[in-house]
C-alpha cells in the first residue's frame, strides 16, 4: 500500500508539473528612497510576455508578495501640441564666425528673451548664409518637428546638420545627417521639408549646410511642440525586418508581438525607386484571448500633425486588416547624396502583421522587396515599495496561458489616483527611479516572438503527448509493482504449502 500511495502521488506531482504555468522574473534595482518608484520597461518584454498588453505583469517584493503598481501615463492630461513661427537669422560660416568675433553677430536679448541681431551681420544676404541660427526661446514644451520653408521654385536636395544650444556658446548635435528634400521625378513632386526633433528641450537651434555651395535659402522655420505632464521615454527601433510572404501587388511583414507601432521606417534595397504605398495592419485571425486589447496610449503626437484621414489605395474586405496610411516611398540618387523617403508616424495600435500594399506589381519597389523597422515607445509604471527589498518583475512566459489575470486578482495595476492619494493629472508623479534587466533568452526564444503564435496549437499538443506519456509511464510502473507483489504472494504461499 506505501508503494501505490508513492507511485499515486508521483503521478500527481509529474501531472501538475505538466499543466503548470511557468513564470518569468527579473531584478528590480532601486534608485533613492521612494516610497514610490517608476520604472521604464524594456521593450523586448513584450515579446515575451503571455499578454500582449502587459495584463499579467506584476512587482514583487522579497517575500515573493505583489505590490500595487499602476501604469503612469494612462490617466496623464491630454498632450497640449502646439505650432508656431520662429525666427531665424542667416549667419556666415563657422570659420568666418570665429575669425571676425562676436562682433560680427552682435545678438542682444530682447525683455522677452528672445533674439535681435544687428550690425553688419543683420543685412547679409540670405543667400550667402552658411548656417541659420533658429531662435526658440519661446517655444513651450518638448520639440517634436521642424518645418522649413524654402522658395517655391528651389529643387534639390540639401543636406545639413542640426545643433541645440541653451546659451548660444555650448552646442551638441541633434541626430546625424539630414535632408530637405523637394524634387520632380515623373511628372510628380516629392517634398521632405519637416525633420523630427525627438522631443528635445533646446533655446536655439543651429542649422549648417553639409556643403554651403549646395545650400538653400530659407523662408521661415515653424516649430511643432508639445507639452506633457509625463514626457514619454525615448523612441527604440526593432531590428530590420524581412517579409514573410509576398503576393502580386503587396508583401506581410511579420511583426514583434504585442509592439504598439509608433513610427515605421522602409528601407528600399535599390536605387532610383520611387512607389506609391498602401498601409494596413493585419490582426491574427485567432485571438488568443477574447478580452479587448486596449489602444496604447498616448498615441504618437507626430501621426495626429502628418497624416490626416484619408482614402487608402484600396481598402480590403477582409475584417483583419485595418488602413493605417497612405504614401511614396523612395530612394533617389543626387548629386549631394542619397534623398529617402522619411520615417512614418503611426498611431501606436498592436498589429500581427504589416501589409505593405503597392498600386501596381512589387516589381516597382526593386527587384528586392523592402526591408522594414518598426519604432515604439515603451511602457512606464510606477510602485509602491513595499515591503522588503528585492524587488522583482513578474510575468507570465508561456503565450498559451488559461484564464484572466484581470480585475481583482492580488497584484492586478490599479489606478493612479488609486495608488497615489491625491494625485493630480496636470502634474507630475513625484516618484525615484527603477530599472530592470531582463534575463538573457534562449537560442530558441529568441527566435520564438515571431513564430510562438504560430506553433502554440503544435506546443499544446505536444505537451498533452507528453502528459500521456508521463501518465501511462506510471500506469506500467503501478503495474509492475503489482505483478512484483503477486509474485511474492504465490512465492511465500507456494513455500507455506511446501512447509
Amino acid at each position: 500500500m506505501r508503494a501505490l500511495r508513492a507511485v499515486t502521488a508521483l503521478l500527481a506531482v509529474m501531472a501538475g508539473s505538466a499543466v503548470a504555468q511557468p513564470a518569468t522574473t527579473a531584478p528590480i534595482t532601486l534608485q533613492g528612497p521612494g516610497p514610490y518608484h517608476r520604472l521604464t520597461l524594456p521593450l523586448s518584454i513584450h515579446g515575451r510576455a503571455a499578454y500582449a498588453d502587459l495584463r499579467d505583469l506584476r512587482v514583487r517584493n522579497g517575500a515573493g508578495h505583489a505590490v500595487p503598481y499602476a501604469w503612469l501615463r494612462s490617466e496623464a492630461a491630454t498632450p497640449r501640441i502646439a505650432s508656431r513661427n520662429v525666427p531665424i537669422f542667416a549667419l556666415p560660416g563657422v570659420d568666418a564666425s570665429a575669425a571676425s568675433g562676436d562682433a560680427a553677430l552682435a545678438f542682444t536679448v530682447r525683455p522677452d528673451g528672445s533674439l535681435a541681431l544687428e550690425g553688419k551681420a543683420a543685412s547679409r544676404k540670405v543667400t550667402d548664409a552658411a548656417q541659420w541660427l533658429i531662435d526658440l526661446s519661446r517655444v513651450k514644451g518638448s520639440l517634436l518637428q521642424a518645418r522649413f520653408e524654402i522658395a517655391p521654385d528651389a529643387r534639390g536636395l540639401f543636406a545639413f546638420h542640426l545643433e541645440a544650444s541653451d546659451d548660444l556658446r555650448r552646442w551638441r548635435p541633434v541626430g546625424g545627417e539630414e535632408q530637405l528634400v523637394r524634387l520632380s521625378h515623373g511628372g510628380q513632386t516629392i517634398e521632405r521639408l519637416a525633420v523630427d526633433l525627438g522631443n528635445l528641450r533646446a533655446r536655439f537651434l543651429r542649422l549648417r549646410w553639409s556643403d554651403p555651395q549646395h545650400g538653400v535659402a530659407l523662408t521661415g522655420v515653424g516649430i511643432d511642440s508639445v507639452q506633457e505632464v509625463e514626457p514619454a521615454a525615448p523612441l527604440e527601433w526593432s531590428a530590420s525586418l524581412k517579409p514573410e510572404r509576398c503576393a502580386a501587388d503587396y508583401c506581410d511583414y511579420l511583426l514583434p508581438r504585442g509592439l504598439p507601432l509608433q513610427s515605421l521606417r522602409i528601407d528600399l534595397a535599390d536605387i532610383n525607386t520611387l512607389a506609391q504605398v498602401a498601409i494596413s495592419g493585419l490582426s491574427d485571425p485567432a485571438p488568443t484571448s477574447s478580452a479587448v486589447q486596449p489602444r496604447p496610449v498616448p498615441l504618437n503626437p507626430l501621426y495626429a500633425l502628418r497624416h490626416r484621414q484619408r482614402q487608402p489605395l484600396q481598402r480590403s474586405a477582409l475584417a483583419d486588416e485595418t488602413p493605417l496610411v497612405d504614401t511614396v516611398v523612395y530612394r533617389l540618387a543626387q548629386a549631394g547624396g542619397e534623398a529617402r523617403s522619411p520615417v512614418l508616424a503611426l498611431d501606436g495600435a498592436v498589429h500581427a502583421r504589416l501589409r505593405l500594399r503597392t498600386s501596381g506589381p512589387m516589381s516597382v519597389l526593386g527587384a528586392t522587396p523592402p526591408t522594414i523597422s518598426v519604432g515604439a515607445v515603451p511602457r512606464t509604471l510606477v510602485f509602491l515599495a513595499q515591503g522588503a527589498a528585492p524587488f522583482s518583475l513578474a510575468w507570465r512566459s508561456a503565450p498559451e496561458a488559461a484564464g484572466s489575470v484581470e480585475g481583482a486578482e492580488p497584484g492586478a495595476p490599479l489606478a493612479l489616483s488609486t495608488l497615489i492619494p491625491g494625485y493630480a493629472a496636470d502634474k507630475p508623479v513625484a516618484a525615484d527611479g527603477a530599472s530592470v534587466v531582463l534575463p538573457l533568452m534562449s537560442v530558441a526564444a529568441a527566435v520564438a516572438p515571431a513564430v510562438q503564435a504560430q506553433s502554440a496549437p503544435m506546443q499544446a499538443s505536444s505537451r498533452k503527448w507528453w502528459l500521456w506519456g508521463a501518465l501511462g509511464a506510471g500506469l506500467l510502473l503501478l503495474a509492475g509493482m503489482a505483478w512484483s507483489l503477486f509474485a511474492s504472494l504465490r512465492k511465500a504461499r507456494e513455500q507455506a504449502a511446501g512447509d
